[in-house]
């Protein structure tokens, strides 16, 4: 489990284990079926992406109540020896159907079946959910900024901003999953294989005599793999200054310095200066990168109003997710036993029983629909066990990207997918 030294057992919500020492009592034991879905989109959304399932794998491997957190809960008085010592020996048992990481869905789908005796499968869905929940939020918004940059590098930037360390990785992943270059989180690079990058800071700048100074010291140490930050103080002489270094570097050493950053001011503007500026100079090379609370909207309206841009920096609003920091993720039991069961609390509604999903194209994706349980080999949902490879889930989202219209990809006021519910009984 990412970053946790202790077992992940206590992760959960005390209810969960409140109701399981009555389920203990009253020995029911027989095989529970939850599914997890989310309820509506955020605003602007028009998809979900699937994504966790790594982290669920090790959830799983690694559950378990250590002899420090059954001394927890017997402290708490809320909890008989021997539930507690039922616990001392507990190991999940389930069996999870899942959309495989990648695969676009929309709400209200099941994305994830988990069966298994009831306080196995009830023990779960505390922690099942944080890890979907951020997970496919970070995995979708990425994917938005990837399409509202078209073919431009995308890095992430977001790890001084998340809301701790577990939070930088999912995000991370998703970058990584949503053909993201790079991420300047080393521990993230190394843990996911992951190109780590990055430029300088503005203190950088501000701890050498000049500007310029510290423009040559950066490019002395790095050579081609130097991108230079040139708006600590005038983003223009910054620019020319980037330039000429470029331009001596080239000459004299035969090195091609590989672009500048850009991190405030009017980004169209300079973006386009410094194109200009460094095609009159002879140093067409330079690459012109980005930044500056980016997300997927004010990246679309920079390159439709003609910036010049070969790169995005995105930082905070990917981190956090701030225009979409929740979804309503659920974990809501279909059937126990042989007994469908469903909930009809007003706008809480469920649907019993088992389901299938299957996904109806033709040119493009036209429709889902969601029936009864059947032994279909195209059921979207599939029997997990292990987390994919990461090239094999990059190309699943490629080409459900490619199979979705464009219209329900849009970024701002996207169309509705059509999902269709056959009578569930």
């Amino acid at each position: 489990m990412w970053l946790l030294k202790d077992t992940p057992a206590l992760l959960t919500d005390l209810y969960e284990l409140t109701m399981a020492q009555v389920y203990f009592k009253k020995r029911m034991a027989e095989t529970a079926y939850f599914e997890v879905y989310i309820r509506k989109l955020p605003e602007n959304w028009g998809f979900f992406v699937m994504a966790g399932l790594d982290e669920v794998e090790s959830f799983l491997r690694e559950f378990r109540f250590s002899e420090a957190d059954i001394d927890y809960l017997r402290s708490t008085r809320l909890f008989a020896e021997d539930f507690l010592h039922y616990l001392a020996t507990f190991e999940p048992d389930v069996k999870i159907r899942s959309l495989p990481e990648g695969t676009l869905f929309f709400p209200d789908e099941p994305v994830m079946e988990v069966a298994g005796p009831l306080i196995c499968a009830q023990l779960l869905e505390s922690y099942i959910l944080n890890i979907l929940g951020f997970s496919i939020i970070q995995a979708t918004l990425a994917t938005r900024i990837s399409l509202a940059a078209k073919n431009a590098v995308v890095v992430d930037f977001g790890l001084r901003r998340c809301q701790g360390p577990v939070a930088s990785l999912r995000s991370a992943r998703a970058a990584q999953m949503a053909g993201f270059r790079a991420t300047s989180n080393v521990f993230a690079a190394r843990q996911l294989d992951f190109t780590a990058s990055g430029t300088m800071a503005h203190s950088f700048v501000h701890v050498h005599e000049s500007q310029e100074e510290a423009f040559r010291s950066f490019a002395e140490a790095y050579g081609e793999d130097s991108i230079l930050l040139v708006d600590t103080y005038d983003s223009i002489e910054g620019i020319k200054q980037a330039a000429e270094l470029a331009r001596q570097f080239f000459k004299e050493k035969n090195v091609k310095l590989r672009g500048i950053r850009i991190d405030s001011g009017d980004l169209v503007k300079l973006s386009k200066f410094a194109r200009e500026h460094f095609r009159q100079q002879g140093v067409c090379f330079l690459k012109i990168f980005v930044s500056g609370d980016l997300d997927e909207f004010a990246i679309e309206d920079l390159l439709s109003h003609g910036a010049e841009v070969d790169g995005f920096g995105v930082g905070t609003r990917l981190a956090v997710s701030r225009l979409a920091p929740a979804v309503e993720i659920v974990y809501k039991i279909v059937q126990y036993g042989e007994k469908a069961v469903f909930k009809t609390s007003p706008g809480k509604q469920t649907r019993p029983g088992r389901k299938t999903i299957k996904r109806v194209k033709e040119k493009h994706y036209r429709r889902d629909i969601i029936s009864p349980l059947k032994s279909e080999t195209d059921d979207l949902l599939k029997p997990f066990e292990s987390a994919e490879k990461m090239p094999t889930i990059q190309q699943r989202l490629t080409v459900e990207l490619s199979a979705l219209d464009d219209s329900i990809k849009a970024i701002r006021n996207p169309g509705k997918y059509a999902i269709e519910f056959a009578r569930i009984s």
